[in-house]
Parts: C-alpha cells; sequence; structure tokens
C-alpha cells in the first residue's frame, strides 16, 4: 500500500462526532425510517440499526471473510466481528483510523487506505461498500474489488446515487450515476443478483442533517464570528480580508449555501437520489 497522500474526510469526521454526541451512535449512515415515523435525534439510531440489519442480511454466514471499504471509525466492522466474521477495514481518514484501532482492538484489521492504494494477498468471500461506494470512481472500484474476491466472493453496496432527476449542479445527496453505474456492472464483468430501493425510507434522515446546519453548524459560525468581531476587532478585520482573498466568490457561496440549508430537505433527496442495496457477483466465464 502506497500512493498518493491520504486525503482528509472533514464532514464525516465532523458528523461522527456531533452523532456521537446528540444521538449516541456510532453510525455515519442514513438511517430507514418507517412510514409516518417522525425523524429525531433521539430515534436516529433506531433507525440506522434497521440499517445494519439489512445490510447483514445480504452476507453469507459468518465466518465469511469481510473487506470493509470505507468502514469509517469501525462500527460495522466491529458489529461483523462480534458476529463472527473475519473482518478487515480501509478508511482513508486519519481521525476514523485513530477512533476505529480504539473500537476493534484485535478483533478486526484497519489500514488506513484508499481502496485505489489497497493490495492484498488475502481474498475475501464479501467486499462491502457501506454508503463508501459513491467515493471511489468506477473505473477503479469494480476492477479493484474483482481482484479482492475469494471464487464464489460478492460485492455488497449501500449507497447513494444520483438519479434520473439530477440534473447536475450541487444537490443534497450525492453519488455516482445509477445509469451509468449500471453499464460499469455490465461493463466489468459483474452481475446484479439483489437491488432493493430504500430511497422513501432513507430520505427522511435529510431532515436531521439539515437540522444540523442550521440549528447547529450555522449558530455557530454566526456567534464565533460576532465574538470575534467584538473582542478583537482589528484581527477580525484581517481575518475577513483574507478569507475573501484567499477563498473564491464561489466557494464562499457554496460554503453560505451549506450552511443555510435550503436545498437539503427530504422532497429534494427524493427528486434527485436512489438509494439502494445491492449484491453483486462476478459473472464466470
Amino acid at each position: 500500500m502506497a500512493g498518493k497522500p491520504i486525503r482528509r474526510h472533514e464532514d464525516l469526521d465532523l458528523f461522527a462526532r456531533i452523532f456521537k454526541v446528540f444521538a449516541d451512535t456510532p453510525w455515519l449512515h442514513y438511517g430507514l425510517w418507517l412510514e409516518g415515523e417522525t425523524p429525531s435525534m433521539p430515534k436516529l439510531r433506531e433507525a440506522q440499526e434497521r440499517y445494519v440489519d439489512k445490510l447483514i442480511a445480504r452476507l453469507p454466514p459468518a465466518p465469511a471473510s469481510i473487506l470493509d471499504i470505507g468502514g469509517g471509525t469501525g462500527a460495522m466492522a466491529d458489529r461483523l466481528a462480534l458476529l463472527g466474521y473475519e473482518v478487515e477495514m480501509l478508511t482513508p481518514s486519519e481521525v476514523q483510523v485513530e477512533i476505529a484501532r480504539e473500537t476493534l482492538g484485535t478483533r478486526a484489521r484497519v489500514h488506513q487506505s484508499r481502496l485505489e492504494e489497497f493490495t492484498s494477498e488475502r481474498h475475501f468471500d464479501v467486499c462491502l461498500f457501506s454508503e463508501s461506494f459513491q467515493y471511489v470512481p468506477m473505473a477503479q472500484s469494480l476492477p479493484g474489488v474483482k481482484v479482492l474476491l475469494a471464487d464464489g466472493g460478492r460485492v455488497v453496496i449501500a449507497d447513494c446515487f444520483r438519479s434520473e432527476g439530477y440534473q447536475g449542479g450541487r444537490q443534497v445527496g450525492g453519488g455516482h450515476s445509477f445509469s451509468e453505474f449500471l453499464k460499469a456492472v455490465d461493463r466489468h464483468g459483474f452481475s446484479i443478483t439483489a437491488d432493493e430501493d430504500v430511497t422513501a425510507m432513507a430520505a427522511p434522515t435529510i431532515a436531521l442533517d439539515r437540522r444540523i446546519y442550521r440549528e447547529v453548524l450555522s449558530p455557530l459560525v454566526s456567534q464565533f464570528e460576532s465574538t470575534f468581531a467584538r473582542r478583537r476587532p482589528k484581527l477580525h478585520w484581517l481575518a475577513v480580508r483574507a478569507y475573501r482573498l484567499f477563498v473564491s466568490k464561489s466557494a464562499r457561496n457554496r460554503i453560505q449555501r451549506r450552511l443555510a440549508a435550503e436545498q437539503r430537505t427530504p422532497e429534494q433527496f427524493l427528486t434527485v437520489n436512489t438509494y439502494r442495496f445491492l449484491t453483486l457477483v462476478p459473472r464466470k466465464g
């Protein structure tokens, strides 16, 4: 394992800390909400556990070997290890690696690496992507896991994709185009053996995401700026001008829109995304 410097993933690192404090949950992924259920921080972990149960149901029985790709803070690897699976996990984040290694101890091996840089003499029964597939270029992800799979192995993906309703630009959600994903699956010699659309169950999570931006992060930024301007007016003046000098207007506008979270609604999520639980196997021959 070597190559380019590992990039930090500040957004996920931040949400890991917020969820741990406010929702008492180790999970970084969407929750799956029942019809009529009102999203709330106290209920988030319960909704996320539904996600975990659905994902584990797609795995072969323990002690199958699993490579958890983009495993975050190690919560999924820990659950799998406790169920008797043989687990290794990857994450490029220094913050998440530290948390994962503390969480897992000797139960699972943690690699600080992106999939694109990872090599192993071991072959795995499952290559697992839990909201991490979208961060790896498909030209590298599918060929990469193909060489890591054992005979009879499978790829399990739970992630957000852009639907046909997505017309470009920055919108809530994200991921690869689902139609392009289907083409890539065929091009790289895989078959889809299971595909479940859970978009409607995942979408309410965006209501909590919106509240974090509007009721936690945005007020914190405003309070800090106000206090800084009052107590250190000269330094504040210099900081504002440096910010305008080194951060482009488009980037500043993007940050402002992100904090306002106007487009971050469940309804908008449903319009431009499709959230899928998928199982892929290499085609024979």
